[in-house]
């Protein structure tokens, strides 16, 4: 799980890059921190006549003579230490910079790992919307926080020490009025925002909700278009973009009401303080030097409060983002089981047992009851039965997509707990109805980023009775197929996955109703092709077409099972 501890954790990792960046930080600050003094104390040097080391110093190395010398030698050396404190300053940013975003995507990569071994019924039920707006918005908020932990605290910090020393070297009275008035400011803050935190909170499941419904919209666009539905759902996302814009003015309006406030706190005490400053020097207890000199640093102390108050409300926000990041970190994962052996090694095909098989969606409905049924190795059936027999859950469950409920299933005799789900799916080749494609190029949709020279790829093509129409294409294997496929027919693309999971070579095959997009020729043509490539391989074929159970040498119903 992700929490704040385990994100300092990750932070403290980078020990040599985290002391290099806080030293830089350090000597950042001791640089720039005398510059408030400089020009205040020569006042009193110049012009009250008071001895004090700037002169002293000057007259050291220079002969000046001058007063106005003193004050340009002065404000060149401010200028020149600005300059260097910001060089070292755009240094400890950009180490500083480098240490956050490794802990972001150290959180990015838990999270994507946990999404590949994560339960398909699980993901499914959570649904790619509300994923991708945690992945992206959540941890982007966690970004901002962890920017501004390792950065800028760490040197607000050090300022903040640093000009609190340097106050109550000049007049602790007037420093412990500002150092006791910008702590209760933060306090203030801090039970403030407590309360605002919670409509972020409410804010980023708004997002989630609507990123959810519109990424299916978008997806099912075709559809929704046919159906002639399009206002409905565009109503329905309309609705879930006003509940966005409602509850993000509420979390905007008092997240800047309760900084706003925070502010006007911090200007209060800074009035009163100037106020104190002024009378002291009116009764002779402090200098006007010294006392520019304080409200300089007064001032430049105002960076680190409004930035540790800015601190504060990333936290909350960060706090908020984390327990929607956790709800990805605890979907059940799938079963992991170690492979001990491997049933395929040196064989052309596998012969499939399952046990007393029985699967449920919501653990109450069984879909599949005490299923027992033997395929010999390299067998051709065909799976048939009335629609919800469960001939695609069948098929799911074969290839692990949904780990079943009780029983046992055996790739040439050994039990799945010993072969393991990353070793079935090399071996076990799925088909589906309605392919999904990315909207990438031909090859890309073939490959999914395998190397394949276009030879092999060419020969899978032929068997699925594509080549022809890829060979006319202008880019041929670089064709973009537009979002999930739109520019190819539906027999297209299930022939193109035929084609997928042909270069795959596996040593079984499942057709789901594979080619129920094709004409009887196209289907003729390519049921023959694969007679060729699939003679020794085992065959299951999902199908209500006569012209694939004809194919099969044993056909299964599921109703009378």
């Amino acid at each position: 799980m992700i929490t704040i501890k385990s994100i300092f954790q990750e932070i403290i990792k980078h020990k040599k890059i985290l002391l290099l960046a806080n030293s830089v930080a350090i000597v950042s600050t001791l640089v720039v921190l005398p510059v408030a003094l400089l020009l205040p104390l020569l006042i009193d040097e110049l012009i009250l006549g008071k001895g004090g080391m700037i002169v002293k110093t000057i007259d050291q190395y220079f002969s000046v003579g001058e007063p106005m010398y003193y004050i340009l030698i002065v404000l060149l050396l401010t200028m020149g230490l600005k300059a260097i404190g910001l060089l070292f300053s755009l240094l400890h940013i950009r180490l500083f910079t480098k240490i956050s975003k490794e802990v972001t995507y150290s959180i990015r990569k838990k999270l994507l790992n946990h999404l590949q071994v994560v339960s398909m019924r699980e993901y499914d039920l959570l649904g790619s919307g509300a994923v991708s707006a945690k992945v992206i918005t959540d941890v982007e908020t966690v970004d901002k926080f962890v920017a501004s932990s390792v950065g800028e605290v760490v040197v607000e910090v050090l300022t903040l020490i640093g000009v609190s020393i340097v106050l109550l070297f000049l007049n602790w009275q007037l420093a412990l009025v500002i150092l006791f008035l910008n702590p209760l400011t933060i306090f203030v803050f801090l039970r403030s925002f407590r309360n605002v935190a919670q409509m972020k909170k409410k804010e980023n499941k708004s997002i989630e909700t609507f990123q959810n419904t519109f990424t299916e919209s978008l997806e099912l666009y075709n559809q929704i278009r046919v159906q002639n539905r399009e206002k409905h759902f565009l109503e329905t996302v309309d609705q879930q973009a006003q509940e966005i814009r409602d509850r993000s003015y509420l979390f905007g309006l008092k997240s800047e009401i309760t900084l706003e406030f925070s502010r006007l706190l911090v200007f209060y005490s800074h009035d009163i303080f100037k106020a104190l400053g002024i009378f002291m020097v009116l009764i002779g207890i402090l200098t006007i030097g010294k006392m520019l000199a304080i409200f300089s640093y007064a001032w430049v102390l105002m960076r680190p409060v409004d930035k540790l108050i800015n601190f504060i409300h990333l936290y909350f926000n960060a706090k908020s983002s984390i327990v929607r990041l956790n709800e990805i970190l605890a979907l059940e994962k799938e079963p992991q089981y170690e492979a001990k052996v491997d049933p395929f090694k040196n064989r052309k095909s596998a012969s499939i047992s399952l046990k007393n098989v029985s699967f449920t969606y919501d653990g109450k409905n069984e879909v599949l009851s005490k299923l027992n049924l033997d395929i010999k190795e390299g067998e051709k059936i065909a799976i048939v039965g009335e629609t919800g027999s469960g001939k695609s859950t069948l098929a799911q469950i074969l290839i692990g997509l949904y780990p079943i409920s009780s029983g046992e299933i055996f790739y040439n005799g050994y039990e799945i707990k010993e072969v393991g789900y990353e070793k079935i799916r090399e071996n076990v080749g799925f088909v589906l109805q309605a392919p999904l494609m990315f909207n990438n190029s031909l090859r890309f949709n073939l490959t999914l980023g395998r190397d394949y020279s276009n030879e092999v790829i060419y020969e899978a093509l032929k068997v699925a009775q594509l080549f022809e129409f890829v060979d006319g294409l202008e880019n041929k294997l670089e064709t973009i197929v537009g979002k999930n496929g739109t520019k190819l027919s539906g027999g297209q693309r299930q022939r193109l996955s035929i084609a997928r999971v042909l270069l795959d070579n596996p040593k079984v095959i499942i057709f789901d109703e594979s080619t129920s997009s094709l004409d009887n020729e196209t289907e003729a043509k390519l049921l023959k092709a694969l007679e060729v490539y699939v003679k020794d391989k085992t065959v299951i074929t999902i199908a209500h077409r006569a012209s694939s159970i004809e194919q099969a040498d044993r056909v299964i119903d599921l109703d009378i099972l």
